[in-house]
């Protein structure tokens, strides 16, 4: 549907002009007279009951055109209450049913979609079928079970909405006021089919539905019928070619914009399809006229507050190509970085993980674009600030959580007490629902609040370039980045050079590599030889991949370097081993000391000065789950350890290692080497965790810890640092996040490590950050190098190369 059928008020309700002329005085005004009458009227009393519905309306007819989403949760709570006290009343059900559906169309938080069906049932179970209403209902039903096959994609749903909307459609008579939008809405559903079927009498019945809810009256919803009609004639077109759909679905969109209020949360919907079909006529034609015509109308999407983040996200991916096309350099980069701004509005801390990794996962890329283009448009600088602000949104968000708040404490304690309260539950993996809502609204009412304080405008602000430089006062970090613009190296030092790179056929070899790798890990007997042995030759012709289309130019260009390099990989790139490309006779670890980051960033946190401690040393031997194969040199491992921190450190081992005791030992310990078995799971990366005794310490059991004296964390396991392959921007594995709870340096495998090479680089490693007489991590990455020095003399990478640092 267009948005959500919206019941037609018992109560009085004011004009359209009221809520959609633009002055808020009026709007508000009318939200606080309706709830002063609201706290006035006692409960039970029979006006109170109207008085709640009155002010449920008027609180989301101002959250849908202010984007003042705390507007919603308060109707939501107000028609909870007249629940409790009505629980059997079906116009109560009804409006929690559209309350929370309307929340759920800016969010796309999935429980509140859950909600929206649940009580959108009971609504349509208790009404009798001869009811007036009972169409009205069903139909909402079907909105919100179209909805959740948008968001799912389980086919089923669109089947049941389907049929839910014929069934509103022919129990409605013909004089019904509310027939208009029911056809409307089975309209977008036959669109919806035909878009999964592409069977053209599908799309045939969409746009009969259409031309019949246009043909009756219906001046409230008149609009939403013509943009209905336009995107299903639009549908034809592409289909046909036919020019005269093209031309009325034009002229179709125009008329539902110039009968849409500014300010009216649909006009932003009818604007984005007005959009289209000019594009589609630019196309065609190649008229400036019509591109600034396009521009302009995507422009006003993406400034329209009241208009979700994503269709927002789109108008401005859209508008910085066209004005690429129009010669507008500037504009372009401006819109590139209002979409990428965007991102963390539609993946909102206040939602829960889920809800923000699926957000994410349908904008996948953008950063990445968003770089790309401005390295095209012959801006280096923006394109890093562009990737930083748009990389790893999720950490980002989880990073500022955790800032340190000991200035603002200083110069305004009530503000910053008011962030401690919010981020304590947000920070919280268990906080979810109404709470974390809450929250997440008390945190950026109180960080929009200081940035107003002197001195803090860019108080938890995405660093500049300016500060971003300053992660390659060790050495040069080299951004590896591939995107439809073209594919480039951005070597950072002091300024940024670019550095052209042809990596055509990287997703097709990165498949190849990564299907390799996942065979080889799990190959096991006589026949296991032939597996291992095809990934030594896939990994070999990898390496040498690398090294020419990536590591030799990024040398050349370079010149002679100092003895430490970091790399920054970008989407499916973060899956391959940059540290160790070459060919035989020449690798990178042959010129270079490299290390990993998942952004500049997160280079300059790892930077950051603490106090000096003594290091204590929690030692894990994880075990195995049915069917892993146990690992005899554990032990062996950890023996080592003793003998070398004899006085440091604390082992747990067996049925020692369970999760609560791992967890609470982490707090005690800085530094932490983990010996045994990982549980990758890179297509629910947030379950991705370590073996212990009673089940797997996952990512997200991890994330929610704070430790500030974390030094080393040494993953001495197989395939530690497998992401997400659909939120690859996101950093989704273990390594990264043992950097965001605390810990500066992680040493972690990229795939299946064989047994006695990994007990012998650990004790190696462990020689070396000892030989001073006092444990020391700030060389983690002089002494990973050096503990490899003999197996990449006399083996094969596919021994030494899945070792990999982060960290500074």
């Amino acid at each position: 549907m267009r948005g959500w059928w919206r019941r037609r008020p018992t109560t009085p309700e004011p004009p359209p002009a009221l809520w959609w002329d633009g002055d808020s005085a009026t709007i508000d005004a009318a939200v606080e007279a309706a709830r002063a009458v609201f706290l006035a009227v006692p409960r039970g009393h029979p006006t109170w009951s109207q008085a709640a519905e009155l002010l449920s309306q008027r609180l989301l007819r101002r959250a849908r055109s202010r984007a003042t989403w705390s507007d919603a949760d308060e109707a939501i709570a107000v028609l909870r209450e007249l629940s409790a006290v009505y629980p059997e009343s079906v116009d109560v059900l009804d409006a929690l049913g559209h309350a929370f559906g309307t929340r759920y169309e800016w969010l796309r938080r999935l429980p509140d979609l859950d909600e929206a069906l649940r009580h959108g049932r009971h609504a349509v179970n208790r009404t009798p079928v001869g009811d007036p209403e009972w169409p009205v209902r069903m139909m909402n039903l079907a909105a919100s079970l179209r909805l959740r096959y948008v968001h799912t994609g389980a086919a089923g749903d669109l089947g049941s909405a389907l049929s839910a909307a014929v069934a509103a459609v022919e129990a409605s008579p013909p004089d019904s006021a509310h027939l208009p939008i029911l056809r409307s809405n089975l309209s977008t559903l036959y669109m919806s089919e035909y878009e999964s079927t592409e069977d053209p009498d599908d799309l045939a019945k969409a746009i009969e539905h259409a031309r019949a809810a246009i043909a009756i009256e219906d001046e409230h919803n008149h609009a939403i019928h013509l943009s209905n009609l336009s995107v299903g004639l639009a549908m034809r077109f592409t289909a046909t070619g036919e020019q005269h759909d093209l031309v009325e679905a034009t002229e179709l969109a125009r008329r539902a914009v110039a009968a849409t209020p500014m300010g009216d949360p649909t006009r932003g919907r009818h604007l984005a399809q007005l959009g289209n079909m000019l594009l589609t006529h630019w196309n065609l034609s190649g008229d400036p006229a019509v591109l600034a015509a396009v521009i302009a109308t995507r422009r006003e999407v993406l400034e329209s507050t009241s208009v979700a983040p994503s269709l927002r996200i789109t108008a401005a991916v859209t508008m910085a190509s066209l004005l690429v096309e129009a010669g507008d350099t500037e504009g372009a980069l401006a819109a590139w970085r209002s979409a990428v701004d965007l991102l963390p509005a539609l993946a909102w801390h206040g939602l829960d993980l889920e809800s923000r990794a699926q957000a994410l996962g349908d904008v996948r890329g953008l950063a990445r674009e968003a770089c790309g283009a401005a390295v095209a448009l012959g801006r280096p600088e923006d394109a890093l600030e562009l990737l930083e602000r748009g990389q790893a949104v999720l950490w980002g968000q989880a990073l500022r959580l955790r800032a340190d708040l000991t200035g603002l404490t200083a110069a305004a304690p009530e503000l910053a007490a008011r962030l401690h309260a919010a981020r304590a539950g947000l920070d919280d993996g268990t906080t979810d629902g109404e709470e974390r809502l809450r929250l997440g609204r008390l945190w950026d009412e109180a960080v929009a609040e200081v940035r107003t304080l002197p001195g803090f405008a860019d108080f938890l602000a995405p660093l500049p370039f300016a500060r971003l430089r300053e992660a390659a006062a060790h050495g040069p970090v080299v951004v590896v980045n591939h995107s439809g613009a073209g594919d480039h190296a951005l070597i950072v030092t002091d300024r940024v050079e670019v550095v052209p790179l042809e990596l055509d056929g990287l997703l097709e070899r990165t498949n190849v590599y990564l299907e390799a790798m996942s065979l080889a890990a799990q190959a096991g007997g006589p026949d296991g030889f032939l597996v291992r042995e095809r990934f030594r030759d896939v990994l070999t012709d990898m390496l040498a991949w690398l090294w020419e289309r990536v590591a030799a130019p990024v040398f050349e260009a370079l010149g002679p370097t100092g003895p430490r390099l970091w790399w920054c990989p970008t989407g499916i790139l973060t899956f391959l081993p940059l540290h160790a490309a070459g060919v035989p006779g020449d690798h990178v670890p042959d010129r270079v000391i490299s290390s990993y980051t998942t952004s500049l960033g997160d280079l300059l946190r790892a930077r950051a000065a603490r106090p000096p401690h003594e290091p204590r040393v929690l030692a894990v031997g994880a075990g195995a789950l049915p069917g892993q194969v146990p690992l005899p040199e554990v032990r062996r491992e950890l023996a080592g350890l003793a003998a070398l921190l004899p006085d440091r450190l604390t082992t747990l081992t067996g049925a020692e290692a369970r999760r609560a005791a791992v967890s609470a030992a982490l707090r005690e310990h800085s530094w932490l080497h983990l010996a045994g078995h990982t549980q990758p799971t890179p297509e629910e990366p947030t379950r991705t965790g370590v073996v212990l005794a009673d089940g797997p310490l996952t990512v997200l059991d991890l994330a929610d810890l704070r430790l500030e004296q974390a030094e080393l964390a040494y993953l001495s396991a197989c395939i530690t640092m497998l992401g997400s392959g659909s939120l690859t921007d996101e950093a989704l594995h273990l390594p990264a996040v043992l950097r965001l709870v605390g810990y500066r340096h992680v040493i972690a495998a990229l795939w299946h490590v064989q047994d006695q090479h990994a007990a012998g680089v650990a004790a190696a490693v462990y020689q070396e950050l000892v030989r001073a007489g006092r444990p020391c991590a700030e060389h983690a990455a002089t002494a990973l190098h050096q503990a490899l020095a003999g197996l990449r003399e006399t083996g094969h990478p596919v021994d030494w190369a899945p070792f990999v640092h982060m960290g500074p």
